[in-house]
């Protein structure tokens, strides 16, 4: 295949943690050269793609991303055809908006491995995906969570093995849980120390990272202790714990957009505004302070979306980025926890990077997101694995719709996971 070279504007350099100019990105194939002077350019190359001044970064990473349908659902025949349409809608809208690749920490039927491989043999057009299926929970749980059942160490041996054999890159835990019902005052434990231990020495046995839908202190320090590699969600994390994290390498997945009040009232419409005080005040708030504990104590934070309805928005992960900078974090930070970071959080070194051999996935964007963080949010040229599969470079009436229907932060589906209805 023809060397391609891609230049003209500021190329964000991993290893100089810095936009560089007068570089450009050279590939091969489907994987990255690495980032060379423009004074090297070929007299004779015949594939230059010249951006004219807008920036380039590495495909975004999406950490905590639901293709098809989450995990605390009842599957049915109508859920999993369902979430078949509903999955090729969403990866197509993923893709065209900049996330290249997901890690899918969750989905009520194994259906979800399909469809990534459908992905990744190009039928279907969406992100390279990395996905859990169901999650391993205790019966103790109530209709939101049933996903894979286990009780005790050994049934909890068996459900890793399981869901290993059936496809799974990552093996998800639901440890725990607070609801309205108790007005967020109640977290319930649906696994005990035990069997958390077992399932995480179980999977990293396989060859697989384990992650955790994980609310409240205890459960955390049971994961932490366990050697887990992520803590999705994370709330009411104190400084003994994130110090250990930091000291441990595990990663942190907040979704903090997902947590905040106004999203809750304005995108989910999971709670009424006679009930946002109390929602802000334990939970948005405490979730908050948390993930600045965690920036304060240098654990690694990757950017994950958790988006709200079945087909969401298009601009979820910036709004994601967003809320991460609103907490502290700089916006050359967050670029890194949407890329180089989540790359290392899914535990593959080829991605999250313009690097020598990395997969060449690449975004091109109209403006400097290290200064404006929307700039993500109009995306010229889309690139996975060296072939361009979005390309507005030369048309401005394509690039203004698309920019205007991802500014609109409207997901293409208003229907909510039933996770948010009443439970039976």
């Amino acid at each position: 295949m023809t060397t391609r070279f891609v230049l003209g504007g500021p190329i964000l350099d991993t290893d100089e943690r810095a936009f560089v100019r007068d570089q450009m990105v050279v590939i091969d194939g489907g994987r990255f050269v690495g980032i060379e002077p423009v004074s090297q350019l070929p007299s004779d190359a015949h594939e230059v793609i010249d951006v004219r001044g807008a920036h380039i970064i590495p495909g975004l990473i999406d950490s905590h991303f639901h293709l098809m349908s989450r995990s605390g659902v009842e599957a049915d025949p109508k859920l999993i055809t369902t979430s078949v349409v509903d999955g090729v809608i969403t990866a197509r809208r993923a893709i065209e908006s900049g996330v290249t690749t997901v890690r899918d920490p969750g989905c009520k039927h194994r259906g979800i491995h399909a469809f990534r491989d459908e992905i990744s043999a190009g039928r279907v057009l969406g992100p390279r995906a990395f996905t859990a299926g169901p999650n391993i929970v205790g019966r103790g749980a109530p209709v939101d969570w049933r996903n894979h059942f286990a009780d005790g160490v050994d049934e909890v041996r068996r459900a890793v093995r399981e869901e290993r054999l059936g496809g799974a890159d990552l093996i998800k835990l639901v440890l725990s849980h607070t609801t309205g019902d108790s007005d967020w005052t109640m977290c319930l434990r649906y696994l005990n120390d035990e069997e958390i231990a077992t399932a995480v020495a179980e999977a990293h046995l396989l060859g697989a990272r384990v992650g955790c839908h994980c609310e409240g202190l205890d459960a955390a320090r049971s994961a932490v202790n366990a050697g887990i590699d992520v803590i999705d969600h994370g709330l009411a994390l104190d400084d003994e714990l994130v110090s250990r994290m930091a000291d441990q390498g595990t990663f942190y997945v907040p979704t903090l957009w997902a947590f905040s009040t106004k999203t809750h009232l304005t995108v989910g419409k999971t709670i009424t505004e006679d009930r946002a005080a109390v929602y802000e005040e334990r939970i948005a708030r405490v979730h908050r302070e948390s993930v600045q504990r965690a920036m304060a104590a240098g654990v690694k934070i990757a950017a994950g979306s958790d988006p709200i309805h079945w087909i969401p928005a298009r601009d979820v992960m910036v709004c994601e980025l967003e809320a991460l900078v609103d907490a502290g974090m700089t916006k050359l930070d967050a670029l890194f926890a949407a890329t180089e970071v989540s790359a290392e959080a899914i535990g593959d070194s080829r991605l999250g990077s313009i690097r020598a051999g990395n997969f060449a996935d690449l975004v091109v964007v109209d403006g400097d997101p290290s200064n404006d963080l929307r700039a993500l949010a109009r995306p010229r040229m889309v690139m996975k694995d060296g072939v361009v599969v979005v390309d507005l470079l030369d048309d401005d009436n394509a690039a203004g719709t698309l920019w205007a229907d991802i500014a609109t932060g409207a997901p293409a589906s208003d229907r909510q996971p039933e996770i948010w209805l009443a439970r039976n």
